[in-house]
């Protein structure tokens, strides 16, 4: 470098004595000789004031293309990570039209045709986080950390019932196996529940369910009852998906027979995510949308639907505890 610059110092050196040689060939000659040696006797001085000039615009020019430069390489490895992520959401991007229609299709399905039943397990395991995702327009109820948190909105379908979309977070002092299996145990949650009045599984492995549920009438609603599917999707060992979706069978037959009435209620497609956040205590997301076909206004059961959940998950803490 030093090599470098001494070099350009003697090169402008002799171009400037040139120039000035050239300047002054047409003046005086005593003029011309005293400018000309002036300039030979003060070559470095002149140079060196002019390099620092070059040298300082060189500089600064060169901080600004740094600093350009250092803005614009993260603003271009954002866009470009931006778009990778959208390239990414794209190739697994779920049509959320499509996915709505999904969810408010009631299918007619035969109870024995397990591989049509594991489909709709599978698609509603991949539905399901868009469900989790979306927390526009929701009222919290309840925000007590860990404990409990519930949150809920509600929509009118076009024969006026009306919908609740309730979401709510708790923890349980267990594993996902011990959860699983206790939720398994139809009689024992028929025992914690006691607004349940028949549970029965049609059908069970380690993926699937059909269960039939009938509620007995509380509060202001009269007997309902629910025939659905239920998947289980292990995400890693820490972390399951739980689905639940109704269909018909026009077969369908409880396996205890009653005279009791109810009404056909729609469990849309709803579920948990479970986390196993220590060794012994899960946190379980829930989001629940039910067509119970009730026509009452949301400021009449929101509250009650709330304490009702709380209530039940107390019995599952006393459970575990």
């Amino acid at each position: 470098m030093n090599n470098c610059i001494q070099w350009i110092k003697n090169l402008l050196s002799k171009c400037l004595a040139y120039l000035q040689y050239s300047k002054v060939k047409n003046s005086d000659e005593n003029y011309q000789m005293q400018q000309f040696s002036q300039v030979e006797l003060n070559p470095d001085k002149e140079i060196k004031n002019n390099l620092k000039v070059e040298l300082r615009n060189e500089n600064y020019e060169t901080e600004i293309v740094t600093q350009d430069l250092e803005m614009q390489v993260p603003s271009q490895n954002k866009k470009l990570l931006e778009k990778s992520e959208n390239v990414g959401v794209q190739n697994n991007a779920i049509d959320l039209s499509q996915a709505r229609e999904f969810i408010q299709n009631i299918p007619n399905l035969n109870l024995n045709n397990v591989e049509i039943l594991t489909e709709i397990g599978l698609q509603a395991a991949d539905i399901f986080p868009t469900q989790l995702e979306d927390y526009e327009n929701y009222e919290l109820l309840e925000n007590n950390q860990d404990e409990f948190s519930f949150w809920v909105r509600y929509y009118e379908t076009p024969e006026k019932f009306y919908i609740p979309q309730m979401r709510y977070k708790f923890t349980l002092n267990t594993t996902i196996k011990n959860y699983i299996a206790f939720m398994r145990d139809l009689q024992l949650q028929k025992q914690l529940d006691s607004s349940i009045d028949q549970f029965e599984s049609h059908f069970s492995n380690e993926a699937i369910s059909i269960n039939y549920l009938r509620y007995k009438k509380i509060l202001f609603m009269d007997p309902r009852d629910f025939l659905y599917i239920k998947y289980t999707k292990f995400i890693n060992e820490d972390t399951i998906i739980e689905v639940s979706k109704s269909f018909e069978n026009q077969d369908f037959e409880p396996q205890v027979q009653t005279t009791k009435s109810a009404t056909r209620a729609i469990l849309l497609l709803s579920g948990n995510l479970i986390k196993q956040v220590e060794p012994n205590k899960i946190e379980i997301l829930t989001f629940s949308e039910c067509n119970m076909k009730l026509k009452l206004k949301p400021a009449m059961t929101k509250t009650a639907s709330k304490n009702e959940i709380k209530k039940l998950i107390k019995r599952y803490r006393d459970h575990f505890n």
